[in-house]
């Protein structure tokens, strides 16, 4: 039970930072020298909204590091648990396969 209630905190700090890295990042178009700061994105693009997603989370580290690396940890240990509990789960049913 208790891991369950860790695994449910767990998947809110995720989605609280998911939503505060991607909101941070969507400021990318008002800078105005956005152009020198894009990686991934064409040159050729002109129009502020056609700023690929990858470059708005790399300005969203750059902006606020503790809330993208919280994000990331966060998603880190999600998968973990799921990997932990289909594990186990898996587990029992091969124990009862076996009885």
């Amino acid at each position: 039970m208790k891991k369950i209630a860790i695994f449910i905190l767990l998947i809110g700090i995720f989605i609280y930072t998911f939503f505060l890295s991607y909101w941070t990042g969507s400021y990318l178009m008002l800078e105005p020298n956005w152009k020198d700061i894009v990686v991934f994105t064409p040159e050729t693009v002109t129009d502020r909204r056609d700023i690929y997603l990858l470059d708005k989370w790399i300005f969203a580290f750059k902006a606020q590091p503790l809330a993208s690396i919280t994000f990331l940890l966060s998603g880190i240990a999600v998968i973990s648990f799921c990997i932990y509990f289909y594990r186990k789960f898996r587990e029992k049913q091969n124990q009862k396969k076996e009885i």
